[in-house]
């Protein structure tokens, strides 16, 4: 048992450990209201690093419960009607007045915690943080990863995590250092003895048919980037008796009108939904196959989310969908009329055990925890061992 020096009421050997280890501040504005992927990558690090033993993990989130060494930060939400207003006086909007107001009070844990290293993937948040270094000549580090992704330069951050080959290469095409930019995919939670779950039973508590091929796509439900208008009239160019189409994502300003245009042209055949985090991997196991029609990605972590349950991925062809699937993508142009319904009519639904296996395994082996929390460890350490020189 640790002696506590006494009188005082606490830990010395716990103090001084507190005192000397290097804090690193894991950052994300939306984490406890919105489910993309920056969101879904700050607490899956978060719950990762957070077991290291060489550095203290921190996490600041949006909003919900705080925990150890987890902090919810007071912050007007995107999608209020002030925040919004705010937004629009200044020429700027929600989001932007989400990140100014957390930033706000964001910044008294850096004066009580002094952080070595702050880890973020809201570009605007890291702007803020940028000058509020420059301004009260504070030391931490800013390193930025990049799922938007945003192109050089990098000017407002110290370090770059990439997350594939062809946009760090970019970057350093346009003239940035080799030693800022680290090239390190998301990792993602996947334990391959629990991938496979009982479909006619998840079904059947999800409420939906049993007789009919499951089509899942998952992000915020809008036609700017997502494109669900167009998912929507490619499948309802398929055989409405065989499909079923589930759009799981954020409701936003354009979600009304992909409702409406899914009630016109798929009225018995399509739902659309907000479900909590723990239930998505429900859908996706319930589900036959997994499209996403964006035509751009920084990553797209929702991919490899699919690619886990062993679902067959459409998607557009585009270099980054190419480097995340490799050969597991189905890849068609869906600028195109007809495009994604000729690609899901060619393929035909196999169900190949080995197949399916495969694709999990693919995600186990390249973009799992367990094979990428060293490489997280080391970007860090390498970070805060520079920082000491």
């Amino acid at each position: 048992m640790k002696k506590t020096e006494k009188g005082l009421g606490f830990n010395i050997p716990s103090l001084l450990n507190s005192i000397i280890l290097d804090k690193i501040f894991l950052a994300c504005t939306g984490l406890g209201r919105i489910n993309r992927g920056y969101e879904t990558f700050t607490q899956e690090c978060f719950d990762v690093l957070s077991q290291e033993s060489s550095f203290e993990t921190f996490l600041f989130k949006g909003k919900g419960a705080g925990g150890k060494r987890e902090f919810a930060v007071s912050n007007l939400h995107r999608d209020t009607k002030l925040a919004k207003w705010l937004g629009k006086l200044i020429g700027k909007d929600g989001y932007f007045i989400e990140q100014l107001s957390f930033v706000f009070v964001f910044f008294f844990y850096i004066l009580r915690f002094r952080p070595s290293i702050i880890f973020y993937s809201d570009f605007i948040l890291g702007t803020f943080l940028w000058r509020i270094r420059k301004l009260f000549g504070l030391k931490y580090e800013l390193l930025f990863s990049n799922g938007a992704p945003n192109g050089p330069p990098f000017a407002r951050c110290d370090y770059v995590q990439q997350l594939l080959p062809s946009i760090r290469k970019e970057a350093l095409d346009a003239g940035e250092v080799a030693s800022k930019h680290f090239l390190l995919p998301y990792g993602i939670q996947i334990d391959l003895s629990k991938v496979a779950g009982d479909k006619i039973a998840l079904r059947k508590k999800l409420g939906l048919p049993l007789d009919k091929q499951i089509i899942i796509s998952v992000g915020a439900i809008n036609k700017s980037h997502k494109r669900m208008d167009y998912l929507v009239k490619e499948i309802a160019k398929l055989n409405n008796d065989n499909f079923y189409l589930v759009i799981l994502g954020q409701i936003g300003e354009e979600s009304a009108e992909i409702r409406q245009l899914a009630q016109e042209l798929l009225p018995t055949s399509c739902l659309i939904s907000t479900v909590l985090p723990s239930q998505i991997s429900e859908y996706y196991q319930a589900a036959d196959l997994f499209v996403l029609c964006s035509l751009t990605e920084g990553f797209g972590r929702v991919y490899i989310e699919a690619l886990k349950y062993g679902l067959p991925v459409f998607a557009h062809d585009y270099a980054v969908c190419r480097e995340v699937l490799g050969e597991y993508g189905l890849f068609s142009d869906f600028t195109k009329n007809m495009a994604l319904a000729n690609l899901i009519h060619e393929y035909g639904m196999p169900s190949d055990e080995k197949i399916i296996r495969a694709r999990s395994e693919y995600v186990f082996e390249k973009y799992s925890w367990d094979k990428l929390k060293a490489g997280y460890v080391a970007m860090l350490n390498d970070i805060l061992k520079r920082r000491s020189n």
